[in-house]
């Protein structure tokens, strides 16, 4: 019998201002980018993002090749994060934003 569940992203088991923790990873994360079987840190110096001008296209790149069927965005703790419309419709077409 064919096994047809998929992978699932691993759990944020704790969430703190500037402290998570993952399930199945040893460190903790500031931010964390979070995937089908995996975790990484999320370093917003890589793609030029703060909180304005918010999330870059480039910043879901990696969690969209991993594989997601259903992307979540987190604005943080206070909702300080912006999320342009330009960066939901220009992923989109990966795998529906929330």
């Amino acid at each position: 019998m064919k096994n047809d569940l998929k992978e699932c992203s691993p759990e944020i088991c704790s969430l703190s201002w500037g402290h998570m923790k993952v399930q199945g990873c040893s460190s903790s994360y500031k931010d964390c980018k979070v995937w089908p079987g995996g975790s990484r840190a999320w370093d917003w110096r890589e793609t030029g993002t703060n909180h304005n001008p918010g999330v870059q296209p480039a910043d879901l790149e990696e969690v969209l090749k991993n594989g997601v069927d259903l992307l979540v965005i987190g604005r943080g703790m206070r909702e300080a994060q912006t999320v342009r419309l330009f960066t939901v419709t220009e992923e989109s077409h990966s795998s529906p934003v929330v």
